[in-house]
């Protein structure tokens, strides 16, 4: 720009030459103009221009130095603005793999935070009705007594007021009281004959009914202690001081585990009687809980049918204990379990609890950070599980069971063939594959359940004993638990009443043939004094008649 101004500069510039020879070729034209003028206002323009021209080159001149800055700035801008980005999205990674351990760690505090303490009470909605019976239910009463034991007669002498005199009508009310009577201790002496036997070549004594050999406590007593140790969970202590408290029986903490030592051992054949009869079960039930023993970690076993129950308390968690357990097993039964691999070595039919499953995903879905993968495949489980639980209740139909199993088969089959992208959901897929058919077994057998409850309640016994006790102090102390625990708890699952039941086992062998003589009691050193008179006797004959001759 600058040089352009220069050359019309030079242009102005005229000679006189220059000016005869423009004026020529203009035809005298340009002697009419006031040459001096029109320079002069054009060398003050030129100057205005040349000082503008300056002006804005010194601007464009900042600008442009500005504006390279400014890009070096954008540049550095953009740079930091990648740089950011791939920051944010590794954050997004870390916290996203935090989360996920968080979960899991989060899922494994909550299950011994579970096993140690107990679960915070969770408070539900408040209802609109009253509490107690709502209105429109009919009431529900203790009947009078049918039988009456003894009928009294009360009236009063004196006013309990005033004290004064009254007299009495022929006017009655009745009331009627049940109450228990105290407890008295019988205390009885057996005197048993010691017999002989020809053939056998050795001695023999009959058992007294009611009685436990080489036991000084009756069957009733023991069957006391069973109910109070098995079925109330009380503490060695506490049954000492209900004894004595009840029926005024002294009695030490070291008595009473001895006492249980020895029914241990007579309840050896019962104990048997039920493991041959859960192993010849169709449908049999299993689980394991944690025990201790000595301080030391050991495993509770239980294999339980509707009718009988069976514990044992094994050094580890293996798949020999079960495989052991239930040899000769019929390979047509069923096994009701939980996911646990050990059980994979039964030769059986498997059904898998959905109550274990469904709690995975319960807990699974209702966590702050859960998916919706996962709030989505809980409840098509949930679902899944209705229909099935309407299908097994349902009158047994071999034909329709095979298809309904056949159906819902491809349920889970598509369950197991989709891809999910988080973590949780793809937990409880896994769980699904491992134990696919196994469950819908149930649908295929009469009787069999979706779930493993009952082993679960049959199994809380020994889970509550080991919160109370703290597990056993010996193997001997937790192989009594074991046996004990199994023959109380069959009782109560085949609705006996164990006062009556286990006398019968604890003394069904060496009864027979026993026959009780009289009714009085014999008193202490009576053979002596009898032996005694009968010297006397002779030495009076003796000497009597020595000092006769």
């Amino acid at each position: 720009m600058k040089n352009d101004l220069n050359i019309q500069e030079k242009e102005l510039r005229f000679t006189a030459q220059e000016r005869d020879e423009w004026s020529a070729v203009s035809g005298g034209m340009i002697e009419n103009i006031p040459v001096t003028i029109e320079l002069g206002k054009l060398r003050n323009e030129a100057s205005g221009l040349r000082k503008r021209v300056a002006c804005i080159w010194n601007a464009w001149q900042s600008q442009k130095q500005k504006s390279a800055v400014l890009e070096d700035k954008v540049k550095n801008l953009e740079h930091d603005k990648k740089t950011l980005a791939d920051e944010i999205e590794r954050l997004k990674q870390e916290n996203k793999d935090l989360q996920d351990k968080l979960s899991a760690v989060t899922e494994v505090k909550d299950k011994f935070q579970g096993m140690i303490f107990k679960s915070s009470v969770i408070s539900r909605p408040k209802s609109d009705n009253k509490r107690g019976a709502q209105e429109g239910h009919r009431g529900v009463s203790r009947k009078r007594p049918i039988i009456v034991d003894s009928e009294k007669e009360i009236y009063l002498t004196n006013c309990p007021t005033c004290e004064h005199p009254v007299t009495q009508t022929n006017t009655f009310t009745e009331r009627t009281v049940t109450d228990i009577p105290i407890a008295k201790t019988v205390v009885t002496r057996y005197v048993i004959q010691r017999q002989w036997c020809g053939h056998c070549e050795k001695e023999v004594s009959g058992v007294p009914e009611g009685t436990v050999s080489g036991l000084r406590f009756g069957v009733t007593f023991l069957s006391w202690i069973l109910i109070q140790k098995y079925r109330m969970r009380t503490p060695l202590a506490k049954i000492k001081e209900l004894a004595f408290s009840l029926y005024g029986l002294k009695i030490t903490e070291g008595g009473v585990q001895k006492l249980i030592g020895t029914l241990k051992k007579k309840s050896g054949p019962q104990y048997v009687e039920i493991l041959q009869e859960i192993r010849k079960a169709k449908v049999k039930h299993a689980d394991e809980t944690s025990w201790r023993v000595q301080g030391q970690n050991h495993w509770c076993w239980l294999f339980a049918t509707q009718k009988a129950a069976y514990y044992t308390i094994e050094e580890t968690r293996g798949k020999g204990v079960p495989k052991n357990i239930l040899e000769g097993s019929p390979q047509s039964s069923v096994l009701i379990r939980d996911d646990y691999a050990g059980y994979a070595c039964i030769a059986a039919h498997h059904q898998s609890c959905w109550s274990h499953l469904l709690r995975v995903s319960h807990e699974l879905a209702v966590l702050p950070h859960a998916s919706k993968e996962v709030a989505d495949l809980h409840s098509e489980l949930t679902t899944l599980f209705a229909e099935l639980s309407i299908l097994v209740e349902s009158t047994f139909d071999m034909v329709s069971r095979q298809a309904a199993h056949a159906k819902h088969l491809k349920q889970l089959e598509a369950i197991e063939a989709r891809v999910y992208q988080c973590r949780d959901s793809k937990k409880v897929q896994t769980r699904i594959r491992n134990q696919h058919a196994n469950l819908l077994t149930a649908l295929l057998f009469k009787n069999v359940p979706l779930t493993n409850n009952h082993a679960e309640r049959q199994i809380r016994p020994m889970a509550l004993a080991r919160k109370i006790s703290g597990g056993s102090q010996s193997n001997n102390g937790a192989s009594i638990h074991a046996v004990l625990m199994s023959i109380v708890q069959t009782m109560a699952l085949k609705g006996q009443n164990i006062m009556e039941t286990l006398p019968k086992i604890l003394t069904a062998q060496g009864q027979r043939y026993v026959v009780a003589l009289g009714k009085g009691v014999r008193e202490k050193g009576k053979g002596v004094r009898y032996l005694f008179l009968f010297l006397l006797t002779v030495l009076y004959f003796i000497y009597g008649e020595s000092a006769s001759n």
